[in-house]
């Protein structure tokens, strides 16, 4: 059965208030038990030396007053009772208050206390002091006599239930306030949460678009890391969105060809040739499907992937350039590398190949002869390590005010050529989710260099 966290942190601390009250009452018992044993032992030795005060031994024999100072133990019906014996058990004396009632008496060592318990013949409990004393008489003849000092326990136990009922009222009084307080403290505590839940419920029905920021130190984290996948999914449903309306675009033109086609062989058009049409045909089609394929391949990559790999970039130029080589091999491009073997870049595969394909094309189809790339290790603006990579040709180059507009969606600078002037803006957002920079200036060479900086991490 699901709890909520309030029921759980409510249930596990009210068991602890409860094991600790419990704990201090069974302590405080004892305490008051202990301490009430010390209040009758100290009480019963004031008793004892007030009849040694009032003996005197005569010829062997203890004698005290039938009436004591203290009244209790002038009273048959009072709890206080007090006996003189000797060390055979012989009674010397005994208190009006102990008249008709057997004993079982200790007998302790001369000059020794004894303290205890014991019952008379009724089953009536009585704590019980002794004191033996060896005593000379007037012709200086030593007896030994015991005084003994009973009190009935049941004369303390009404102030001692008494003090328990104070104990356990105080403490049960205590424990109610510090269940109200750990209500009044849970309630307190947990109000991010509930204020938590109900943003995420705003958020379902479209009320807001983010968490707040003005939670506790310790859901700052989780609130962040909210609030940032929250960002990521909704670029990432702009992302979908704006591919979608690309490919949209982009199928157009091929579309408006092939209606243009179906429309003269609907008219019957006799001048038109048939390897035509068909070659029209063959063409657009494998346009829409490079261009669909692309796009949705766009559509769901992410700009920043956990499965960044170290790619060596030698190699994935050097691949980049082998298609080009083959796909321009009219021009006869002569292409230079200047790019150790040791260096590499950390990011996804696809997407360095986006961007050198892009890139390296646009070089190949402006340079008149001549292409290079080349790569260094280098510090970025922020202290991280980083790859800037260069590629130039040898073209008429772009011109400086157009540099920055080439690399927006849509704008291209030759509207002759194929193309939807997609490629370098794709690139620009490509490295820019990477966190790093591309420019656009003028080669040494006469034509456009592109300098792109790599975060190496």
């Amino acid at each position: 059965m699901n709890q909520s966290l309030a029921h759980r942190l409510f249930v596990s601390a009210g068991t602890v208030i409860f094991l600790f009250l419990g704990v201090t009452a069974f302590l405080l018992d004892q305490a008051f038990s202990i301490s009430l044993e010390s209040i009758v032992r100290e009480k019963l030795k004031l008793h004892t030396y007030s009849l040694l005060a009032a003996a005197d031994n005569e010829e062997g024999m203890i004698i005290l007053p039938k009436l004591m100072a203290e009244q209790r133990f002038n009273s048959q019906k009072d709890s206080l009772i007090g006996i003189v014996t000797n060390r055979d058990g012989n009674e010397y004396w005994r208190s009006i208050s102990a008249v008709n009632q057997r004993y079982s008496l200790p007998s302790p060592d001369a000059g020794d206390w004894l303290f205890g318990q014991a019952q008379d013949d009724s089953g009536k409990a009585y704590f019980v002091s002794s004191y033996s004393t060896i005593w000379p008489d007037d012709q200086g003849r030593k007896s030994t006599f015991v005084f003994t000092v009973m009190e009935a326990v049941d004369y303390y136990q009404t102030g001692l239930k008494n003090q328990r009922l104070a104990v356990f009222t105080s403490l049960i009084v205590v424990g109610l306030v510090l269940f109200g307080l750990q209500a009044i403290i849970l309630r307190w505590g947990l109000k991010p949460v509930r204020n938590l839940a109900m943003e995420v419920d705003a958020m379902g029905r479209g009320e807001q678009v983010a968490f707040r920021n003005d939670y506790p130190r310790e859901l700052q984290p989780l609130i962040a890391n909210l609030n940032l996948l929250i960002d990521n999914e909704r670029r990432q449903r702009e992302k979908y969105r704006e591919r979608m309306a690309d490919l949209s675009h982009s199928l157009k033109t091929p579309l408006s060809v092939l209606k243009g086609v179906e429309a003269e062989i609907v008219r019957n058009d006799v001048q038109a040739s048939s390897r035509s049409l068909v070659g029209s045909i063959s063409e657009q089609t494998d346009k829409m499907s490079n261009i669909i394929e692309y796009q949705l391949r766009r559509a769901v990559s992410s700009s920043q992937n956990i499965s960044f790999v170290a790619i060596n970039l030698a190699p994935e130029v050097e691949s980049v350039l082998a298609a080009l080589d083959k796909v321009y091999a009219d021009k006869q491009v002569v292409a230079e590398l200047q790019i150790e073997s040791s260096v590499s870049v950390f990011a996804d595969e696809g997407d360095l190949a986006e961007v050198l394909g892009n890139i390296l094309d646009n070089a190949y189809k402006h340079c008149q002869k001549k292409v290079m790339t080349a790569a260094e290790s280098i510090v970025l603006e922020d202290g991280r390590p980083g790859i800037r990579i260069t590629i130039e040709d040898d073209g008429l180059g772009i011109p400086e005010n157009k540099r920055d507009a080439i690399l927006e969606r849509g704008v291209r600078l030759d509207s002759a050529g194929a193309g939807q002037g997609f490629g370098l803006s794709i690139v620009a957002n490509i490295i820019t989710s990477y966190n790093g920079a591309i420019t656009i200036s003028e080669s040494s060479m006469g034509g456009a260099l592109f300098t792109i900086d790599f975060p190496t991490r």
